[in-house]
């Protein structure tokens, strides 16, 4: 399996969201102390988690147009 390159990516989002996320992170550090969890980490995971459904649909929306069936 080939790594894949991680790259850095600046958002602007709302203080609410970013507080949301801090929250996140502080509970999950309460709930397992030996590993690490930052804001950034958690809405990495949350972004990319949504992107690869999206790209899910598109590819089973794709296929069904095309007369082919899911896998």
């Amino acid at each position: 399996m080939a790594l894949k390159k991680k790259v850095q990516l600046n958002l602007y989002i709302l203080e609410t969201y970013r507080n949301m996320l801090t929250k996140m992170a502080a509970q999950r550090m309460l709930n397992d102390p030996s590993k690490s969890a930052t804001a950034s980490q958690i809405g990495a995971e949350i972004l990319c988690e949504y992107l690869d459904r999206l790209k899910g649909k598109e590819t089973t929306h794709d296929e069904t147009s095309s007369g082919k069936e899911p896998e």
